[in-house]
């Protein structure tokens, strides 16, 4: 019973591989619009998937290359060091869309491709070997290997030099930018700190290709490609079908943005501050926890830096006002020798990147700007004290 199950699968494997599209087939890239669910942060950038339609053989279905599995072993840790593997999945393309429709009330669109007949052939044969068990995983780059590029490069792969882009498309962008203009309403916090964890790399200019890492970019990108058949250049877009339309989620503001709250926070230390001054108080009870959030913060960026593997979150300038060694350097403040040069460094590094703030090469958020002013009245504060530690702090 095993070997004739054993040879079931393989005779069907083998068919698969084998079997011919129709003259009817077609291919679509479909394009899922942005969510609006508090815990799903993935929704923000939107989905995208390949969609093959061949009436004559009964083929419905859509190729994604933007799963991955909470329950894979490790799933913090590797997320955190940039090596969670993503897989290529395949579904039925209408209960697909209904998910998307009925669970997540998002739209969903196709654009369907101008490819040649042996070009679906390549394409459905590189997706079917794409789809074995041994071929589904792949590395995943948030820039640069996601669901969206990953169709991208295939598609340049089966289409070759035949397939062009529009070279002038968001050339001025860079990724952060990018980042932002998605996640910066939505989701204040988390762009945040995600502006926070990554690094130069993210504010190169991302030009044509680069941008298509966002699933809309992607189907912008596509609308204005062209393709050569028969040394005829057509639009690589034939036409476009609406599958479901939703109306857009609604944006809930806060007025406690980051900026907002860390305005009040350096309100309230420099008033703090003063009344310390003017009372004559010189306990360090505050620095020594905020000066310790500072450096561990700068630790965990220079993990990001040298020890995981995203690409992106390399070079970060963070360091500068988040200083990893504050901590454990606060402890020790009242030892002169080693913590008077130290302090000093830090304060005048961080009054040149205020001061050259809008000629930096990376893009730093502006609710940072009143933290590194609230290290400046603290450093100040217990330089201006330095000889003066001898009461319980």
């Amino acid at each position: 019973m095993k070997k004739l199950f054993l040879f079931i699968c393989l005779v069907a494997a083998l068919s698969s591989q084998a079997q011919q599209l129709s003259k009817e087939a077609k291919f679509g890239l479909v394009t899922i619009s942005t969510g609006s669910s508090e815990d799903a942060i993935y929704q923000i950038w939107g989905h995208t998937v390949l969609h093959l339609n061949d009436p004559v053989n009964g083929i419905n279905e859509c190729y994604d290359y933007g799963t991955f599995s909470f329950d894979q072993p490790g799933f913090v840790v590797k997320f955190l060091k940039g090596t969670l593997p993503y897989k290529m999945a395949k579904y039925d393309f209408q209960p697909f869309i209904d998910h998307y429709k009925f669970k997540e009330n998002r739209s969903a669109s196709e654009q369907i491709l101008n490819l040649s007949a042996q070009q679906k052939e390549d394409l459905h044969q590189f997706l079917t070997n794409n789809y074995l068990p041994e071929n589904r995983e792949y590395k995943y780059r948030f820039f640069y290997y996601n669901c969206a590029s990953r169709i991208r490069d295939i598609l340049q792969q089966v289409c070759k030099d035949s397939l062009q882009f529009s070279p002038t498309l968001h050339a001025d962008s860079t990724y952060r930018e990018w980042i932002d203009k998605y996640a910066s309403k939505k989701k204040p916090w988390m762009n945040f700190g995600m502006s926070l964890a990554i690094g130069l790399p993210s504010d190169e200019k991302t030009k044509e290709s680069g941008a298509m890492f966002l699933p809309e970019n992607l189907s912008v990108g596509f609308d204005s490609a062209t393709i050569v058949h028969d040394g005829v250049i057509q639009p690589f877009v034939l036409g476009k079908i609406q599958h479901t339309a939703v109306e857009p989620p609604s944006v809930s503001s806060s007025i406690f943005s980051p900026f907002v709250v860390f305005s009040l926070l350096f309100g309230l230390v420099a008033i703090f501050t003063f009344w310390q001054i003017k009372s004559g108080n010189k306990k360090l009870f505050f620095d020594k926890i905020f000066f310790s959030i500072l450096g561990i913060a700068g630790w965990f960026f220079l993990g990001l830096w040298f020890v995981t593997d995203h690409g992106v979150t390399e070079k970060n300038m963070n360091v500068i006002w988040a200083f990893p060694i504050m901590f454990p350097m606060i402890f020790f403040v009242k030892k002169t020798a080693i913590t008077k040069l130290l302090l000093w460094i830090y304060a005048l590094i961080n009054i040149g990147l205020l001061l050259a703030w809008g000629y930096k090469p990376q893009g730093i958020p502006l609710a940072i700007i009143p933290i590194i002013l609230t290290a400046l009245i603290r450093v100040a504060f217990i330089l201006k004290n330095n000889h003066g530690f001898k009461i319980n702090s």
